[in-house]
Order: structure tokens, then sequence, then C-alpha cells
């Protein structure tokens, strides 16, 4: 009977001295890819906290970079202001960006306004809404949905009547809108403002009632028309 020989793999083809490296290569780097995920998570999370607190990446106050007048000249800047400006010549702000400040004639309502309305937001100041793309900012022609805190920035909504100036002084230009109607509702009712308009609008909601703390199904919502200010022509 002929002999038999056990021969490996490795010995038997010269391709083995390939392969068996490189599989080897292949396991180890997994294995030090893995434990360095582990090993580097932490530092990881250290930096995406410092990256997402420096300078750069914090929300900018584009009112006060622009310079504009906020106490007592809102009027005369409103009156010497362009009928329209180039959508392209404004910083468009950012989530967290302060770009206005708004008053209510016949109220104390006098508030920062900042893009986004986040928790983080609404403890700062009124916020705008930006989920959808039907909303807008003041001057390009759409409804423009403001929220604020019912016992803060907005408690003196509940006073704004048919026929008050809701004045919002941005980085780009003063606007004015006059109260129409006000409503109370429930924070579910699909009712209460609709993206669909294609004229100019602003809605200013809080919580109601005034004195609630904590969460409540009513909103007070403060409905206004477009008086005046710059168009954003986003055609020039």
């Amino acid at each position: 009977m002929p002999h038999s020989k056990n021969r490996s793999f490795i010995r038997s083809s010269p391709l083995a001295y390939v392969v068996v490296p490189l599989a080897l290569a292949a396991v180890t780097a997994a294995l030090l890819a893995a434990l360095s995920f582990v090993l580097l998570q932490p530092y990881q999370m250290m930096l995406g906290w410092f990256f997402d607190n420096t300078t750069a990446s914090q929300p900018q106050d584009l009112l006060a970079e622009a310079g504009t007048v906020i106490d007592g000249g809102a009027a005369e800047e409103a009156a010497a202001q362009p009928e329209t400006i180039p959508f392209s010549s404004i910083t468009y702000p950012t989530l967290g960006d302060r770009y206005a400040d708004i008053t209510i004639s016949g109220t104390n309502v006098n508030a920062p306004v900042y893009y986004g309305d986040t928790n983080r937001i609404l403890n700062q100041g009124v916020g705008t809404y930006m989920e959808n793309s039907s909303a807008g900012l003041p001057g390009e022609g759409k409804t423009i949905l403001l929220s604020g805190h019912n016992n803060t920035f907005f408690n003196d909504l509940q006073h704004a009547e048919e026929g008050a100036t809701v004045t919002i002084t941005t980085h780009y230009g003063v606007y004015t809108y006059e109260v129409t109607e006000t409503k109370i509702l429930d924070y579910q009712d699909s009712s209460a403002y609709d993206f669909s308009r294609e004229d100019e609008n602003l809605i200013l909601y809080t919580c109601y009632p005034f004195d609630a703390m904590g969460f409540t199904p009513d909103r007070f919502f403060v409905y206004a028309r477009y008086v005046s200010g710059p168009v954003l022509d986003r055609n020039s």
C-alpha cells in the first residue's frame, strides 16, 4: 500500500504564505480597532463637547453685530430703510442665533428673538418656529410663528389688543404688524396656523392660562397682519 502523508495547508499551497498573514493582520486590526474604540470613546466625547462649545459653533448675536439701533431708534430706522433687500445680502440665522427684538404697543412685551424654539432658547427669549419650510422670517412673505413662555417673556401677551402694533427689529430691517385678533385654542388644533398662506402674517403664542405652571393643553394666540418692512427679494 502506498504510504500516505498528512500535508498541511501551508505546505501544500504556496498561496497560504500570503493568505494566512493577511488573515492574521485583519484579525489583529479588528481587535485593535475595537480596543481603540473602547479606550478612546471618553476622549471622543470630550472632544465633541469641546468643538460644540468653541466660539465658531456658538450661536451669534446678529442684531448686535449689525449695530442695529434697538432703543428709541426703530421708527427713524424704519422710515429710512429700503422697500426691498436682496435676500443674498443678509446673514440668515441658524439655530440659536439672536436676530431680532420684539415689542408690542400697550404691553410690556420687550424681548430678544432667536431662531429656533428649543427649551434652551425659550429660556433666553422668544423662539422662532423653523421646522417647516413654509414658515419664515420677517420679510420673506410667509407665516412667522413666534413662541415664548407664559411666565416670562410672553406673560404680558395677554394684554395685546386688536389694533396694537407689533414691532420686530431684525439685523436687516424693522418690521411692523397690526394685531387683528386673539384666540385660545388647544395646542393640537391644526387650525391655529396656516403655513400655506402666500401673504406675510405673524402669529405669537404662549401657554394658557398665564398663571399656569408646567404643561397646559391650551395656547393663547395673537394674530397680526403685515404693515411695513423691507421685502427680502430672492431674485436680486
